[in-house]
């Protein structure tokens, strides 16, 4: 008979294809979790720096220059065939990158550039060049959101984009637009942070180790906001005394001289960059985790994660190569720039001159 009584037959078992496809369909499955998981924790961190939107500049120059270099390429294909010509540098192979330290606090509004570093990076040839921007040059900012403005030191201009644009963003907006029209700089990404972020990231890399000349020791060793003793020779510098060392400039022999002082700070972003290629993922987690909500910056996330999918993979073969100034030539003058008698110090320079230097170290060109 047949019916319910019937006996079943036994399941077939599962073949051995079946059982891979089941196994690799899991381990994709777990895979794609942890990418998920990834992507948000990296956003996350990400998303604790104070980002801001600063309008991007249309740089004519430069795109005067791209424009025949396309026109130049379509040309080249429709008539040759590839060769194995040099490499020949352009702008493509640069990255501008804009970093200030500013000594206003949360509430105070003068947000004056006290240190201004420009950091060009090549791209093809896996080198890092630092030039300092001297606070003391007397520019000509263009006009910005109604305003007109007369010669002024450089370190003015973040304050002056900060009180008549939209704080960080305007202060950024308005230092890129200056270095352009003064310098012939194009800044591609800002990056600002203030005192106590530079305090809190030193210490928490364990300090930087600095050699000091007499004449530094002994004015770090009477600085009041200093508690470390320092000598002359090979030290140790925690936080504060690694900032009172970038911000000397009162030494014996410095004559006030922000020429000294910025020769300063490139040494000591040398020591800190070497130091930090040899730190481990782990450590620099921490360190992301305590300073990034301290740092503003115009990089969107997927800019930064575009640059860093650049810049990683050079870090090992990375190369830093001695910077100089900006402007590299000069003529100290006395001016009076407010028209309230007082007269101040600046930094007369070559417009011409300066541009040709500084398009050379920033996007190649020939000087």
């Amino acid at each position: 008979m047949h019916g319910r009584f019937e006996k079943k037959k036994p399941k077939k078992p599962l073949g051995w294809k079946k059982i891979v496809l089941i196994v690799i369909g899991v381990i994709l499955l777990l895979l794609a979790a942890l990418v998920i998981a990834c992507v948000v924790y990296y956003n996350s961190m990400l998303n604790k720096m104070n980002q801001v939107t600063v309008p991007k500049i249309e740089y004519t120059e430069a795109a005067t220059e791209a424009a025949q270099t396309e026109d130049q390429a379509e040309t080249t294909e429709a008539t040759t065939v590839a060769t194995t010509e040099p490499h020949v540098a352009s702008s493509a192979d640069y990255l501008n990158i804009l970093v200030v330290g500013q000594a206003a606090r949360d509430g105070e509004e003068e947000r004056f550039a006290d240190t201004a570093l420009l950091f060009t990076i090549n791209t093809y040839t896996k080198t890092l060049t630092q030039t300092s921007l001297l606070r003391d040059s007397f520019v000509k900012p263009p006009d910005y959101r109604g305003h007109t403005f007369g010669r002024i030191k450089l370190t003015t201009v973040y304050h002056l984009g900060s009180l008549y644009g939209d704080g960080p963003a305007g202060s950024m907006e308005l230092m890129n637009l200056t270095l352009y029209k003064n310098f012939g700089i194009e800044v591609d990404y800002n990056f600002e942070i203030d005192f106590e972020a530079f305090v809190k990231v030193i210490n928490l890399l364990g300090g930087v180790d600095i050699e000091l000349t007499e004449a530094e020791a002994k004015y770090l060793n009477n600085d009041s906001k200093v508690w470390q003793t320092v000598e002359p020779g090979m030290n140790w510098l925690d936080g504060d005394t690694a900032l009172a060392y970038a911000r000397m400039r009162k030494a014996e022999g410095d004559s006030e001289s922000d020429i000294v002082r910025t020769e300063r700070q490139r040494k000591f972003v040398e020591s800190l960059v070497t130091k930090m290629k040899d730190m481990n993922l782990s450590d620099l987690q921490k360190i992301a985790n305590e300073v990034l909500p301290m740092i503003t910056t115009s990089m969107t996330n997927s800019e930064i994660t575009q640059t860093l999918l650049t810049l990683l993979p050079m870090l090992p073969e990375l190369t830093i190569e001695k910077g100089g100034t900006c402007p590299a030539s000069y003529k100290g003058d006395m001016v009076e720039i407010y028209g309230d008698g007082f007269y101040h110090s600046v930094l007369r320079f070559d417009e011409t001159e300066t541009k040709k230097a500084m398009r050379a170290i920033t996007e190649g060109e020939e000087p």
